[in-house]
């Protein structure tokens, strides 16, 4: 967060002074004071911009360009006064002692935070949750299991849906029951979160980072082609940020070298690769319900397939691995990955409401698109002609000729109260995966993951609030400062 040591500036100060301090601060204005630290006016990044667009030398001193007309409070303002003082124009306050010094800093982010993603809750998730309470089925027991079960099938258009206990859970359980064993491979794209690769470590097999297309950000199929060995038993597209991997050519991969194809769609419930909803195209697919996903139970997955076979070993394996019919037989060293009644019940009615989320979704990636689309130095997110992107989260790419990186982008916005996340680190990249590593270069995912950034994309945000978070983007891209 902003301190108020790094918004001080001398009145003595050159303009490049300041610009130093206003690139450092990341605030968008200086507090400028004499020898005495007394306050003597405020100096804006556009103050210093016109300044020097007027002739000004970066060596001028500040003095002539100060705004000496300026807000601010005292230690014996409430709190509330002082507050009240901030708004959209006034987005940091310096609180002065009884001379004239300031002594403490009010900033607009200290009131408002603007999440990246949080969920929405105005269903029928109360009320079935209440119906579990009442009726004591709360545990892994229970008809909303199986209701929000059936509701998945006859969404995607899949024979079978088992709920789980989280989305790695469901990537796991998908693996064990295709007969995953030590030694095998999975293709996996490097630029995912890490539970897409631990998945495959904790089978015992090797997870084969494959890079991904720099336009879809997906997997690369002719990248997975040349990483296909006598050991390679599956690939895992990820459908990242939302965006479908482009599955036709990866399935042809498949089938030519009869490998599995296992979906990783946690961020893509909704998501069409051309008419086919993802998650229902592989040999097995996994989604999660994690609190920032499309639809939440808190913490929650499904596993779904077309395959009977499939899916009855994972109805074993989910269960301690029990025969169904044969209490506290074990056929398998199972896991207990079952979903509770209660996350079921919320999921249920989250499930009734996935249409209304999507419809409002477009909404607010149109406001996006409308207002970033002209910006310098932004990518918008990608929407190939032949898929449906969810845009699980609004996410951009900011170009190396952006005059902000992204990371001071970051800091930046967060300034603004406007929470924002980069993109996932490369898998060969990170401790945990340099056993796989093989020399193998990935300038497409080192490239994203260094300047993709993420947006507020709640199910419910306010349209207000995207072009809140728009328009400043897209002021901090054109009016920042430079050295």
């Amino acid at each position: 967060m902003t301190k108020l040591p790094d918004m001080l500036v001398s009145e003595n100060a050159t303009l490049n002074e300041v610009m130093e301090s206003l690139n450092r601060s990341a605030a968008g204005i200086v507090f400028v004071v004499d020898d005495d630290e007394k306050m003597r006016g405020v100096l804006t990044d556009g103050d210093v911009r016109r300044a020097i667009l007027g002739g000004a030398e970066r060596s001028s001193p500040v003095d002539a360009y100060v705004n000496r007309d300026f807000k601010f409070a005292t230690e014996s303002d409430s709190r509330q006064d002082a507050i009240a003082l901030l708004n959209d124009r006034i987005r940091h306050l310096p609180i002065l002692d009884d001379d004239g010094r300031p002594v403490d800093l009010l900033s607009w982010a200290d009131f408002w935070r603007l999440p990246v993603m949080e969920p929405a809750l105005g269903g029928n998730e109360l009320k079935y949750v209440m119906d579990c309470v009442t009726s004591g089925w709360i545990s892994s027991k229970g008809d909303y299991v199986t209701r929000f079960e059936e509701a998945f099938c006859e969404y995607l258009g899949v024979e079978y849906a088992l709920s789980t206990s989280s989305g790695t859970t469901a990537l796991h359980l998908g693996l064990v029951a295709m007969g995953l064993e030590v030694g095998d491979e999975v293709i996996v794209p490097d630029l995912t979160f890490g539970a897409s690769a631990n998945v495959v470590v904790h089978c015992g097999a090797t997870p084969v980072f494959v890079d991904v297309d720099r336009e879809t950000w997906t997997l690369d199929p002719e990248q997975v082609a040349a990483k296909i060995t006598p050991k390679t038993r599956a690939i895992m597209p990820v459908h990242l940020y939302g965006h479908p991997a482009d599955m036709q050519p990866l399935q042809e991969l498949a089938d030519a070298h009869d490998l599995f194809i296992i979906e990783d769609a946690a961020e893509a419930l909704g998501a069409k690769y051309k008419d086919q909803f993802v998650g229902s195209i592989g040999s097995v697919s996994a989604f999660s319900f994690f609190a920032n996903k499309i639809i939440t139970t808190g913490e929650g997955g499904m596993v779904t397939t077309n395959d009977p076979e499939i899916y009855e070993k994972m109805v074993v394996m989910r269960a301690h691995g029990m025969e169904a019919n044969k209490r506290y037989w074990h056929h398998y060293a199972g896991y207990n990955y079952r979903m509770t009644n209660l996350q079921a019940a919320i999921g249920l009615a989250q499930m009734e409401q996935i249409d209304k989320f999507l419809a409002y979704r477009k909404n607010v990636i149109e406001r996006y698109n409308t207002i970033l689309k002209d910006v310098p130095g932004i990518t918008l997110p990608p929407q190939t002609d032949w898929a449906t992107n969810i845009f699980w989260l609004y996410s951009i790419i900011i170009e190396d000729s952006a005059p902000i990186s992204r990371d001071d982008l970051i800091i930046k916005l967060s300034d603004y109260g406007i929470e924002t996340r980069p993109f996932f680190y490369p898998l060969h990249m990170q401790p945990a995966y340099n056993p796989y590593s093989d020399g193998t270069k990935f300038p497409n995912s080192v490239y994203l993951g260094e300047h993709g950034l993420s947006l507020p994309t709640a199910n419910d945000i306010k349209l207000d609030h995207v072009d809140l978070v728009a328009n400043t983007i897209a002021h901090l891209m054109t009016q920042t400062v430079e050295l």
